[in-house]
C-alpha cells in the first residue's frame, strides 16, 4: 500500500516540478515555450496568450484562460475553486487570484483544521487588472472593467467599471450602465487585430 502512495506522491511532485520549471524559463524563449507546454496542464489556454516568467499556479486543471491575454511576471493563481479568464485580459505584475480560502467560523477549532471554502472566480473579456491586485474567492469581474494597481477585490465588479482601493470601490466608468442598456452588444474585434 505504501508503495502505491509513494508512486502517486512522486508522480505529482514531478509534475509540479515540471510546471514550476516551465513557468520560470526567462525572457522571450520562455514565452514561446510556455504557450504550448501550459496547454498540457490547464483546462484551456487560448491562442495568442502571453505568460511571462514567474507565473505560479495551483490546481491548473481547474483554470481556463482565454485568447490574447497577457500575464506579467509574478502572477499567481490558486485554481482549487475554479478560475475562468476571458479573452483580451491583462494581469499586471504580481497579481494574485484566489479561488480558495481557509475556513474559520468555529472559534473552538483551530482554523488550520477547518478546511477550505472553494468558490470560483470569473474574469470576463477585456479586463485589465493592475499590478499587485488581489482578487478574492467568489469574485466576478465584469467585461471591460479596470482594476487600479494595488486594489483588493472582495466583491464582484460590474461591467466597464473602474475600481480602486482596499477594499475595491467603483471610482469611475469606461461605459456607464445606462449606455450599456442602450447598446448591449460586446465590442467587435477586427480580423486584422487578431
Amino acid at each position: 500500500m505504501w508503495i502505491r502512495q509513494f508512486y502517486w506522491d512522486a508522480r505529482n511532485e514531478c509534475r509540479e516540478l515540471l510546471l514550476w520549471f516551465i513557468c520560470h524559463i526567462p525572457r522571450g524563449i520562455g514565452v514561446r515555450v510556455r504557450r504550448p507546454l501550459l496547454r498540457a496542464f490547464l483546462a484551456r489556454l487560448g491562442e495568442g496568450t502571453v505568460v511571462r516568467a514567474g507565473f505560479g499556479i495551483t490546481n491548473p486543471e481547474k483554470v481556463s484562460i482565454g485568447s490574447h491575454c497577457n500575464f506579467a511576471p509574478g502572477v499567481f493563481i490558486t485554481g482549487g475553486g475554479g478560475v475562468t479568464i476571458g479573452d483580451y485580459v491583462g494581469l499586471g505584475p504580481d497579481v494574485k487570484v484566489w479561488s480558495i480560502n481557509h475556513r474559520f467560523e468555529d472559534p473552538d477549532t483551530p482554523w488550520l483544521k477547518q478546511g477550505w471554502d472553494k468558490t470560483p472566480v470569473v474574469i470576463e473579456d477585456d479586463v485589465w487588472v493592475g499590478a499587485n491586485c488581489f482578487v478574492m474567492p467568489g469574485v466576478t469581474i465584469g467585461r471591460g472593467a479596470i482594476l487600479s494597481a494595488g486594489t483588493i477585490m472582495m466583491k464582484s465588479v460590474p461591467p466597464f467599471a473602474i475600481v480602486a482601493g482596499n477594499p475595491g470601490r467603483v471610482v469611475g466608468w469606461r461605459k456607464r450602465p445606462e449606455a450599456m442598456a442602450a447598446d448591449p452588444q460586446p465590442p467587435r474585434i477586427a480580423a486584422n487585430e487578431e
